[in-house]
Order: C-alpha cells, then structure tokens, then sequence
C-alpha cells in the first residue's frame, strides 16, 4: 500500500484532530491559560458497565474546572440546532458536576446549575445532514457518554480531593468538532401542521452552543414534594458544542460568576 492511500486511511480516523487540538491548547496555554490534563483517558461507570475513553480532559489554571472533550472530525458538514424564538437570546446557565469540600465536609456533590461566560444559544434539537434517522441520534449519544465519563472522573478524583481541607472541581463537557455551527430560528406559530415544516426561518452562525437536554436515562432519587417536573430536571444535562477553529476563543471566554464560589462554600 502507497504512502498516499495510508495517509487517506489515517486522516479518515479522528485521532489527528485530537493530537491537533491538544498541541493548539498546548502553545496558546498564555492566552487562555488552560492545559491538557489528560489524553485518551479511560474510565468506566460505577453506576453500569458503561466505559471508554474521554479523548482530552482539560484542567485550568487555579484547577478548579476541568473540561472533558470529545473530538468530532465530519467534512463538509454543518450542524444546525434549531431555536423556536424569531429572536433567540443567549443563556449563562450550564447544568455542571460540583465536587465540593469544604472544612473537609462535602458541601456539594453532584450536578449543580452554574452560571457562567462565555453566554451563547441553548438548544434541545440538532439537526445533521445524513444522519440515519432510525439510530440513535450522534450528538445525544456522545452527550450521553460525556455524561457517564464526567460522572465516572468525578468518582475517579473523589478520592484525593476528599483528603483537601478544602477543595473545589467543577466538570465540564465539550463536543469540538469541525463542523459548522448554525442556529436556525423560527417562529413556532410558522410551523405548518399540513407537512410539519417551518414556513419561515433564519439562520445564523455561531463559534459555540449550549446544548442542554435529557441526556440521562437514570432516574434520580424522586423528592414528589417537588413535584414531577423535577424528575425531567434531573436528567437535563448542558453539553457546550465548540467549532474546533474557535477553541481558544471559547476557552479564553469561560469564566464563572463570582458569586459561584460563594454559593458552594455555604
């Protein structure tokens, strides 16, 4: 086999961009001041058998957030999350796993809505050219088992961040992927119940995305007395979706509230 068919043959697989990201993180760590904690990381649930490998576990400077990253390599693709408002506004919350000690007392453990930069759409619906529509949609898979990765790093660092006297990590998802990133807006009273199709739209570019879903399947302890709409909450999870080309712009950008310490050291 000739060089050029091994080359098409390994830039056919994901791995080059992940490498590609990890340098790029690497030498702009003085813009951002972020770094790459871990690559190819293995974990596996506690809760399942669910397992596998995050492909870049990102720890920022102070090392109290950490961004897990799964890598997307799609050409000529764009990924279009769908906004039922004519004039969508940008959203500040993200659903984030807290591990929180403090005087060697767990005030937090678990996943905790934080508000935080950079602000930008939010969106339950993903729209991508191709995709089979009889299998489980691509996104909310890899969402799903960011999930399960974040909860299974969490357990993993529990451990040593349990022996600080006081100590708090904060666990982020990423999907960074080459795609485009477009929101389509729309106005819900457009949508036709003849064809089920949007009479009018528009649609814009973006660098990044909350997307916030059910990405859970397992049922949280039920608390009724907060009524059955808590149930939905709690399989909500918040997965931001970064162009790989606007990385360090996003990471320059992440930054928490201030009142978010205070809110978890009470």
């Amino acid at each position: 086999m000739d060089q050029k068919k091994l080359s098409e043959i390994v830039n056919q697989s994901g791995f080059p961009l992940q490498i590609g990201i990890a340098q790029h993180i690497k030498f702009t760590n003085g813009d951002h001041g972020w770094k790459v904690l871990h690559t190819e990381h293995s974990w596996e649930s506690v809760e399942n058998d669910d397992n596998g490998f995050i492909d870049l576990v990102l720890e920022d400077q102070h090392g109290t957030s950490v961004i897990l990253v799964e890598c997307k390599r799609v050409l000529e693709s764009s990924w279009v999350f769908l906004n039922a408002s004519p004039n969508p506004t940008n959203r500040r919350h993200a659903k984030t796993w807290v591990t929180c000690y403090i005087a060697e007392n767990a005030g937090s453990y678990g996943w905790v809505d934080l508000t935080l930069e950079p602000s930008c759409p939010e969106s339950q619906y993903c729209v991508i050219f191709g995709q089979d529509a009889k299998s489980k949609p691509m996104i909310e898979r890899i969402g799903a088992d960011l999930v399960s990765a974040t909860e299974a790093l969490a357990q993993e660092e529990k451990p040593y961040l349990a022996r600080q006297k006081d100590a708090i990590r904060m666990y982020f998802s990423v999907i960074l992927t080459t795609a485009q990133l477009k929101i389509c807006s729309f106005d819900p009273k457009d949508i036709s119940l003849v064809d089920g199709k949007i009479n009018k739209s528009s649609f814009l570019d973006v660098p990044f995305v909350r997307f916030r879903k059910q990405l859970s399947t397992r049922l949280p302890k039920p608390n009724f007395s907060e009524g059955l709409g808590r149930l939905a909450y709690a399989k909500e999870h918040t997965i931001f979706v970064v162009n790989a080309e606007a990385i360090s712009r996003f990471l320059s950008s992440f930054e928490l509230d201030d009142d978010v310490f205070r809110r978890l050291s009470r």
